[in-house]
């Protein structure tokens, strides 16, 4: 019974940490999007800031 709450408790940190590295992950590959389109995000960014959705 010990062993297998052990083993439950070392799947939740596991768990826990795959869940933060796949946070951590997003963010970076967000980041970089970020970095290969400026000119896309400064574009987004100046119609929403000027109340211009494009159309």
């Amino acid at each position: 019974m010990c062993v297998f709450l052990l083993k439950l408790v070392e799947l939740k940190e596991a768990e826990e940490k795959s869940l933060k590295e796949s946070e951590r992950l997003e963010k970076e590959i967000a980041d970089v999007q970020e970095l290969k389109h400026p000119e896309l995000k400064k574009k987004f960014d100046d119609e929403i800031r000027n109340d211009y959705w494009g159309y």
